[in-house]
């Protein structure tokens, strides 16, 4: 089976071996960082939709988690921002009552924490790697050229959220 939705196991200095799963297309994102590896968001956006079909990746997780692989973590990150899916939380619920033997991780640019229901939805990961490379307007404008909504205190206020109700 060829995976559009998953990708590696890759080694991972900070997971171990890990494998990921992709919820947007290619640079779907809330930021478009000067610096990304992935390229020039294509679509700058923070509007929260099921970007790729979430059964798409249900079957393609039911397929590789069959093999009963050797992994540390399932991690949700990509070619763009996961917490821009709309199931995400439903997503992460699946592996976590049909595999739970495998951990969970999440790589996000932090933007959409200050949104109640995306905080709710990221409860269950077993750890989130959140990232936040300068809090100035000015440096986050800059550096992030963000989607046009978004500022780096609402950014701020949300990872403190975050760090409230995450244990």
């Amino acid at each position: 089976m060829t995976y559009k939705h998953l990708f590696g196991p890759v080694p991972s200095r900070r997971l171990g071996v890990s494998l990921g799963i992709d919820l947007v297309p290619l640079k779907v994102c809330s930021l478009n960082c000067v610096y990304c590896e992935v390229g020039k968001t294509t679509l700058l956006t923070t509007e929260r939709k099921e970007y790729v079909k979430t059964e798409e990746i249900y079957n393609e997780l039911k397929h590789y988690l069959s093999m009963k692989p050797e992994l540390d973590y399932i991690t949700f990150s990509g070619a763009g921002e996961p917490t821009l899916h709309s199931k995400l939380g439903e997503i992460l619920n699946f592996i976590k009552t049909n595999y739970p033997q495998y951990k969970t991780a999440l790589l996000t640019n932090s933007t959409l924490f200050k949104d109640e229901k995306v905080v709710n939805e990221v409860l269950n990961f077993d750890l989130i790697l959140p990232s936040l490379d300068c809090v100035s307007e000015e440096c986050f404008l800059k550096l992030y050229r963000p989607a046009r909504n978004l500022k780096s205190y609402d950014v701020v206020e949300g990872l403190i959220n975050l760090k409230k109700k995450f244990k």
